[in-house]
């Protein structure tokens, strides 16, 4: 086994999670000219819609053009930081499996599925247990061709059928645009880091009523700024939670339907989900942002399309869009996760074999992880089953 997969981890000290500014730069790109078109016809456009336009316009979006991870990217992963992190995620998913009867014919989603580092290491050790992955089948659910091909490259697929590929352990892979168009079925779900990119409408309290804050135009028509709705929001009376007060706060209708979606499907097909990904439950306050150069960006309507656009994901929220009969589990942090999932043990065993190099990048990584002023406290680990399923690991 290639102990770290040839990275380099050193720049992580110094670029991880950084706690300065950084100004955009104001140009007029292809994606602004594009925009301010869009809002001289119809005018003011939601915040939801400047992020997907931002993030994945087919010609300019962010996700669309670029490699966004590691260090050469914007931000860094938890998968990118260390194998064990994909190790332990694997084991979970092959010991829920074996929790409910070692069924036939199982699909592992996975949403959102950047590089594919992630399902390289779940698919390594399943590997470690053939008869679990010849059980399974992979179906991403990907938007961005730049994506799709650097997953193709890090799952080594070659072999190309007619509408599926096949990874070099005989494992079926396919990519789908939406989570609704992978085949209904007994479904593990996967979501990394996916709730948090979706694009989330943002609005302000005007005289006790929620009015959605809107992209527009300054009076130069050169620069894109946040301007108030002149009336309340239907959607706000849709999503917000009745108990909410704040005089500000964010919602994602798009966390609801694809919480709503794989819920239903888990409810009478079978399966789980697994939902890794930073957040707090109930939250009341803004919390879009950008990053660029793994640095916090001052203005994401400045150059658009040129970083990284994400907002804390709201679990309290996704709880409350789950439909069917499922149970759920958590949050818990991503530190007591992958305590009882035995990374420390993992560690040791790494370092049995590990070289004076690659055992300070696995103590480092292991600190980046679980450090509850890193990785450990910030993200939070998410759980569904049907109602017949036993609690999974780690959730008791």
């Amino acid at each position: 086994m290639n102990l770290l997969r040839g990275r380099n981890l050193n720049f992580l000290a110094d670029k991880f999670l950084p706690q300065i500014r950084l100004q955009c730069k104001s140009v007029h790109t292809c994606l602004f000219d594009h925009l301010k078109s869009q809002i001289k016809i119809v005018g003011p456009m939601t915040v939801a819609n400047y992020m997907k336009e931002a993030l994945t316009n087919p010609k300019w979006g962010y996700y669309m053009k670029n490699d966004v991870f590691g260090a050469k990217g914007d931000f860094t992963t938890s998968p990118e930081i260390s194998q064990m992190f994909g190790e332990l995620i694997g084991i979970w998913f092959v010991a829920q499996w074996i929790q409910i009867g070692k069924p036939c014919g199982v699909q592992l989603v996975e949403l959102g599925p950047g590089r594919g580092t992630l399902m390289a290491d779940i698919l390594r050790v399943m590997k470690q247990f053939p008869e679990t992955l010849s059980n399974f089948e992979v179906n991403f659910v990907e938007v961005s061709e730049k994506m799709i091909s650097l997953q193709k490259q890090n799952l080594d697929i070659s072999h190309e059928k007619k509408d599926f590929y096949i990874t070099p352990s005989g494992t079926k892979v396919s990519w789908f645009t939406h989570v609704q168009d992978v085949p209904k079925g007994l479904t593990f779900y996967l979501a990394h880091e996916f709730f948090d990119a979706l694009p989330v409408h943002l609005f302000k309290k005007v005289n006790g009523k929620y009015h959605e804050l809107l992209v527009g135009l300054n009076r130069s028509e050169n620069e894109l700024q946040l301007v108030t709705a002149p009336g309340p929001s239907p959607v706000a009376k849709t999503f917000l939670n009745s108990e909410t007060n704040a005089d500000e706060c964010e919602v994602c209708p798009e966390a609801a339907v694809v919480m709503s979606y794989i819920s239903e499907n888990i409810s009478m097909y079978g399966g789980c989900a697994m939902i890794i990904d930073y957040g707090e439950s109930d939250s009341q306050r803004f919390s879009l942002r950008g990053y660029k150069n793994h640095v916090l960006v001052d203005n994401i309507f400045k150059n658009p399309g040129s970083c990284d656009i994400t907002a804390n994901v709201d679990f309290g929220f996704l709880k409350r869009c789950i439909r069917g009969e499922v149970r759920h589990y958590g949050p818990i942090t991503q530190r007591s996760f992958l305590l009882q999932m035995g990374i420390k043990q993992r560690l040791k065993v790494l370092l049995s074999t590990a070289t004076s190099e690659q055992a300070r990048n696995l103590i480092s990584s292991l600190d980046y992880l679980i450090s509850p002023e890193k990785m450990g406290e910030k993200f939070k680990c998410f759980a569904l089953t049907n109602l017949s399923s036993p609690v999974p690991p780690c959730f008791t």
